[in-house]
């Protein structure tokens, strides 16, 4: 493999230096942004299918519902022209990010299609999906209140066990009402032990004791404001009095300022990854694509559903892509006229 970098004024300009150089068959290592300069590593590598073009337009998916599974999306076919600043200003990305999408996208012969979509997200962002079978370090999932971190904790031990795997699940969230009899009900079902570690000095005891060699261990944690600098510094004890990968859980649908301010202060603790829940009830993706910007943090995976069977998806360009371009046409419930009453209950 031959590695060469590549500079310009515009991710566009460097692209094509690249593609002067090395041809088609180049394929792209990293980027960065120096003094307002683009950095890309390319190297060659065996040559990419590519798409054989259309001679004419087909007219844009119809929109629908998003509960698909990433699999049936793959299934469906977007090799038509898209305009993607429309897709993209659906979801409400910031004006910087969305144009540095659509540049880079536009750099490829695939210009406006789903492969220069998904090779442009490919180029920008990473994916670095949970393996049941290569993940050694314990997995703590840490994020704010009520983003489902229990729901996957108890997926991703689902999977596991599913594959093979012994399972231990390890519940730090004692303070929460419900939260343990929530976990203990999932560690009943799944038949794995459940461990509660209410305090840092009681969690490298209940990781190491009795733990068997390929044994997957999943840290459940209390909701940490990251407002909160007391709760934070106490996560921050957590995550390192033993050698855990803490794994950034978000739900779909945040406000994407809040997103990156989300995604900067859990990086501080040495998030890397992290994994999108609650795709089901969001209708906009802005978020992710701001969380994984804010600190080049990666995809780890999806939830789209909150039902076990379905666990947690992996994701990579191309399934993302797909996410992106189908805007989802539905809308809140509102009760029939007749049912809504003021406040002296007259109908209006």
């Amino acid at each position: 493999m031959r590695l060469k970098i590549f500079t310009g004024d515009s991710m566009k300009a460097a692209l094509a230096g690249v593609r002067e150089a090395l041809g088609d068959d180049a394929i792209i290592i990293s980027s960065t942004e120096e003094g307002g300069k683009v950095k890309v590593t390319a190297a060659m590598e065996i040559p990419a299918a590519k798409i054989t073009p259309r001679k004419a337009r087909k007219p844009r998916p119809k929109p629908a519902a998003v509960q698909k599974t990433l699999k049936e999306l793959e299934q469906e076919d977007y090799a038509q022209s898209l305009d993607l600043p429309h897709f993209l200003g659906h979801h409400g990305l910031e004006k910087a990010l969305m144009k540095r999408i659509i540049e880079t996208a536009a750099s490829f012969d695939e210009d406006r299609n789903i492969t220069a979509l998904a090779k442009a997200l490919d180029v920008m962002f990473h994916f670095s999906p949970i393996n049941n079978d290569y993940q050694k370090r314990p997995l703590m999932l840490v994020g704010p209140p009520g983003v489902g971190k229990t729901v996957t904790a108890a997926k991703l031990a689902s999977q596991a066990v599913l594959s093979g795997r012994a399972v231990r699940l390890i519940n730090s969230d004692t303070i929460r009402t419900g939260g343990t009899a929530q976990l203990e009900g999932y560690a009943e079902i799944l038949k794995v032990p459940l461990i509660e570690a209410a305090e840092p000095d009681l969690l490298a005891p209940a990781i190491d004791t009795g733990r068997q060699p390929d044994e997957l261990v999943i840290i459940d944690t209390m909701g940490y404001n990251p407002l909160n600098s007391d709760e934070m510094a106490d996560l921050h004890h957590f995550t390192r009095v033993c050698d855990v990968e803490p794994l950034l859980v978000i739900a779909a649908g945040t406000d994407i300022l809040e997103a990156r301010e989300i995604a900067e202060t859990y990086a501080g603790l040495g998030v890397r990854r992290f994994i999108a829940t609650r795709l089901d009830v969001a209708r906009r993706y802005g978020s992710l694509l701001a969380t994984a910007a804010a600190m080049d943090l990666a995809f780890a995976g999806v939830g789209i559903t909150p039902y076990l069977a379905k666990g947690i998806e992996h994701i990579d360009a191309l399934s993302l892509s797909r996410l992106l371009i189908r805007i989802d046409d539905r809308r809140p419930f509102m009760p029939p006229q007749e049912d809504i009453e003021d406040d002296e209950g007259n109908t209006p």
